[in-house]
């Protein structure tokens, strides 16, 4: 593999991982979902917790 096409996979995986956790804090942040729920998972990969309703 030459070294510009790893560079591309590897910006190519960063580009999903940025995805994911776009989603992920989207669902910590929403409030239709279980607040217990949505703070441990926040707790549990070192994100902000969502705020007080």
């Amino acid at each position: 593999m030459t070294p510009a096409i790893a560079l591309r996979a590897a910006e190519d995986e960063l580009a999903k991982l940025r995805r994911l956790l776009a989603l992920t804090v989207a669902f910590i942040h929403d409030p239709a979902h279980d607040r217990d729920a949505r703070t441990a998972l926040a707790r549990r990969l070192g994100l902000p917790e969502p705020r007080p309703q």
